[in-house]
């Protein structure tokens, strides 16, 4: 899918590019297709510019899909607690029934003092 719209982006991008340089310079008369259309006449510039701009985002669309042969699995948990899930901080987990550190988060009485 992803080439198919590289593809025709890019199409799209030298149709309406080239539409667009032989409307100005006269140059590319064999590659201006939107200026045989006839039912575009008098239009052929908004044409072309369309064109070339639809061309642009069709690129850039075609990079937002992803390739083929680049699928990934489905995400499963695979943690040996079960249904729990992984401690998240780095930190050893408290037991049931055991109480953290009480003094952990408070500031050390003594740290303002100066010890001459």
């Amino acid at each position: 899918m992803r080439k198919l719209l590289e593809l025709l982006g890019t199409g799209l991008l030298l149709i309406g590019a080239s539409s667009l340089v032989h409307y100005f310079t006269d140059w590319f008369g064999k590659w201006a297709v939107l200026d045989r259309l006839p039912f575009l006449d008098g239009y052929e510039l908004y044409a072309s510019g369309v064109v070339a701009v639809l061309g642009f985002a069709v690129l850039c669309a075609g990079d937002l899909v992803p390739d083929g042969g680049t699928r990934t699995p489905a995400r499963t948990s695979r943690h040996p607690a079960g249904d729990a899930e992984p401690n998240a901080g780095g930190a050893e987990p408290h037991a049931h029934g055991s109480q953290p550190d009480a003094h952990a988060g408070q500031p050390d009485a003594h740290a303002g003092e100066d010890s001459d």
